[in-house]
């Protein structure tokens, strides 16, 4: 009797500790229902509105039809273009990721009754990003040439002559999904770790009264933040050295860029995580409040990068919160170094992101903390 009335005192008392907790609350209400109305409606595998490159040497009936059919199919944002090198490799900088070559006898071999071939590169980079682009394509190619030969053959029935796709992936011509996944998991790994462990030790400090030690010592905001700061920026700059000799050395990942490029984008990345990671602990009091906001953090994250689905797929404004993501430039750069060999200065777009976002949080960081140091911070 007196254990039962012991083991219900106890269930009541948790009860009153959580319900007391109103961040807890806060989270055990609004993230299941955030998380699945934002993921619901984000994670999609079927790409739309992918930038693709025309490059029509024929500007026939036929490839005019083909191009319209292409742009009203809400898979392809078309830029057409009527000369081209079929080896020009450097059409992929930027967000191209597909080129289509229509060659010049590509409706004269249609209408004399011989098969035609269009050579489709894409950037292989990430495959399911296209996939589905590239049958829909297929389909378009063979309804128009059906469609324009039953007028020149007075509707005489459905022709034999084929047009095939000449596929030429770029950087993954053999589609293995480890050069996709791998810069995914490196930035993944880069934004969980150096922000977790930065987060718990503040609150931990916080619990243990060593932050009001610290700040009697005569230490500013700016200064613990650049001091919290320094360790886990090496502690990260260990993790990428490990990672990259696994995906090198072991995982056989082709290293096409600079090394050097590749640890300063990866230490702003680093420091732009810690900075994150005190944020988030000006708005907590307790580690598993820190838990609770650095689990939803990182799902939504992953989420909304492009790790784990196609940013194109992904309806506007999720890609708008996506933008917002550090981790969503910091793959990019990292798959566009490895994979395809680019500088920083050719992804300009992506590093001025990331960097405007480090100033951000910055800011908002030293904010906070000067308004919390020495108080309850």
């Amino acid at each position: 009797m007196l254990q039962n009335n012991i083991f219900s005192a106890l269930i009541k008392k948790e009860f009153k500790e959580i319900i007391r907790d109103k961040i807890i609350i806060l989270l055990i209400i609004a993230m299941p229902i955030i998380n699945l109305i934002i993921m619901g409606y984000s994670v999609n595998m079927d790409s739309k509105n992918i930038s693709t490159v025309v490059i029509d040497n024929d500007n026939s009936l036929f490839s005019r039809n083909i191009i319209n059919g292409m742009r009203t199919s809400g898979y392809f944002n078309v830029d057409v273009q009527h000369d081209g090198n079929p080896q020009r490799k450097s059409t992929f900088t930027g967000d191209v990721k597909i080129v289509i070559h229509i060659p010049a006898s590509f409706s004269k071999d249609i209408l004399n009754n011989r098969d035609s071939q269009i050579l489709v590169e894409t950037d292989a980079t990430d495959p399911n990003s296209t996939a589905n682009a590239l049958q829909v394509l297929q389909y378009l190619i063979s309804h128009v040439q059906d469609k324009e030969l039953r007028k020149f053959s007075a509707g005489n029935g459905k022709s034999n002559v084929t047009t095939t796709l000449i596929s030429r992936k770029w950087y993954n011509p053999t589609g293995d999904t480890k050069i996709n996944i791998i810069p995914g998991l490196i930035g993944m790994i880069l934004s969980i770790m150096p922000m977790l462990m930065a987060s718990l030790s503040i609150v931990k400090e916080r619990e243990r009264g060593t932050l009001l030690h610290i700040h009697n010592a005569g230490i500013g905001g700016l200064h613990y933040i650049i001091g919290k700061s320094i360790p886990y920026l090496i502690i990260g700059i260990i993790q990428l050295t490990l990672m990259l000799m696994v995906s090198v050395i072991v995982m056989k990942i082709p290293m096409q860029g600079s090394y050097f490029e590749l640890i300063v984008v990866s230490i702003l990345f680093i420091v732009l995580s810690v900075t994150i990671g005190i944020i988030l602990t000006t708005l907590i009091h307790n580690q598993l409040q820190a838990m609770q906001i650095l689990s939803f953090y990182f799902l939504f994250s992953n989420m909304l990068s492009g790790f784990l689905s196609p940013f194109e797929a992904m309806p506007i404004w999720s890609q708008i919160l996506g933008s917002l993501i550090p981790l969503t430039h910091f793959i990019r750069l990292v798959r566009g170094i490895m994979i395809k060999g680019d500088s920083i200065f050719q992804m300009t777009n992506d590093l001025s992101h990331l960097f405007a976002i480090f100033i951000v949080t910055s800011l908002i960081a030293y904010i906070l903390v000067n308004r919390r140091w020495g108080k309850s911070f």
